[in-house]
């Protein structure tokens, strides 16, 4: 009798136990089918970008000398990535700028002399001006002493005459018209200096003259020498032209990160010969990410921009990432195919198509992710009311 309840309660304990276990795997199965319900589910995830920034040399040429970045490194703006041989860079701009401090030298002595010409151009025009006036002057007057000269003479000769015939009727003594004879003599020597002093005149405003020509043949070489500075000026802005082009290509020796992100991939190592032609790095900036899921056309009911997602990322299974579904591609993933189906023959298979859906990541450690990665992604499908709400709150 014992035994037989034993064997009683063991056949009640296995009953129940099914009836749990069933009654288990229907909350399971009811908790899945509404989830599958709720969200759409895929495993077809991608990481990616739509910037992949090349980075190089873009101005200069040279070896390669060190690297300060590898593949995956995180990098900051303006953080060195590498560096070439400067050498011949850096002998240009100290050419350059020898030549450059040559010219303004040369330039400030040119304007040092022009400021000294054109004072001395003006002064020896004005002096010599002055000097044709106040010898024009002298010369008249002495041309009026001339004529009055002459004018005694004239007289002294009329009279030299009549006390000559006065002499022969011994109406004046000889030496009466002797004393004539001897003014006469003195006024006309008297009048050939005056001649002679107002010739000398004439030739030194001759002189004075050219001086004044002088100042105007001055007045061209300042004007030349204006021309020369001009010319100079011309010559130092392309000197510090070069010079600036020189230094701008030293600094490009560098090679500096234009962003904070991360390399993808690093093109050279120590010792290659790099051209402004040639790719260095591609950098990943963290802020053009996302995560792009295929899903199958049948699971894009209530898959609508605004829906949040959950993200799995296969190299990260116990971090947590949140989205936003940001828009639906109009094509279909096997559309832009490199080799697509040939049906023209007839021959068709139907096939489920997988439409991508494009997911903003808006929590979690976007600098841990590298394109390419995959990953899970549930979606949480929406009802028209929350698609539109969603859709205003995007707008």
């Amino acid at each position: 009798m014992e035994e037989n309840n034993k064997k009683s309660r063991g056949k009640l304990f296995a009953a129940v136990l099914l009836i749990i276990l069933a009654i288990a795997i229907i909350v399971v199965t009811i908790s899945f089918v509404r989830h599958r319900i709720a969200y759409a589910v895929t495993d077809a995830v991608f990481v990616r970008t739509d910037t992949l920034t090349a980075v190089g040399f873009n101005r200069v040429n040279g070896r390669v000398l060190t690297i300060t970045k590898k593949n995956g490194d995180p990098v900051t703006k303006n953080e060195i990535l590498a560096r070439i041989d400067d050498t011949n860079y850096r002998l240009a701009v100290e050419q350059l700028s020898a030549n450059l401090a040559a010219k303004e030298k040369e330039l400030q002595v040119k304007r040092i002399f022009l400021q000294r010409i054109k004072k001395e151009t003006i002064l020896d025009k004005e002096i010599a001006v002055l000097n044709v006036e106040e010898l024009k002057k002298r010369k008249d007057a002495l041309k009026a002493g001339v004529e009055a000269v002459q004018v005694e003479v004239e007289q002294l000769v009329r009279d030299n005459r009549r006390y000559k015939n006065l002499v022969t009727t011994r109406a004046v003594s000889h030496s009466k018209a002797e004393d004539i004879h001897t003014r006469l003599r003195a006024k006309q020597l008297d009048k050939k200096a005056l001649i002679e002093k107002k010739d000398a005149i004439g030739a030194s405003i001759a002189t004075a003259r050219r001086r004044v020509e002088l100042a105007e043949v001055k007045k061209m070489h300042v004007m030349e020498t204006e021309k020369e500075i001009e010319v100079l000026e011309e010559k130092i802005k392309g000197t510090r032209a070069a010079l600036n082009n020189a230094e701008n290509d030293l600094k490009q020796c560098i090679l500096r990160s234009p962003l904070t992100g991360r390399v993808a991939k690093r093109f050279i190592t120590p010792g290659t010969i790099v051209s402004p032609q040639k790719v260095a790095f591609a950098l990943i900036d963290p802020e053009n990410i996302y995560i792009i899921a295929l899903l199958e056309e049948q699971k894009l009911a209530g898959v609508e921009p605004g829906a949040v997602a959950d993200i799995t990322i296969d190299a990260y299974p116990d971090l947590t990432y949140k989205g936003r579904v940001e828009k639906i591609m109009p094509a279909s993933a096997a559309t832009f195919a490199l080799a697509p189906r040939d049906i023209s023959a007839g021959e068709f298979t139907k096939v489920s198509q997988r439409i991508p859906v494009r997911i903003m990541i808006t929590k979690g450690d976007i600098s841990l992710l590298k394109v390419g990665m995959g990953g899970e992604v549930e979606i949480k499908r929406q009802n028209r009311s929350d698609a539109e709400s969603q859709n205003k709150g995007l707008k």
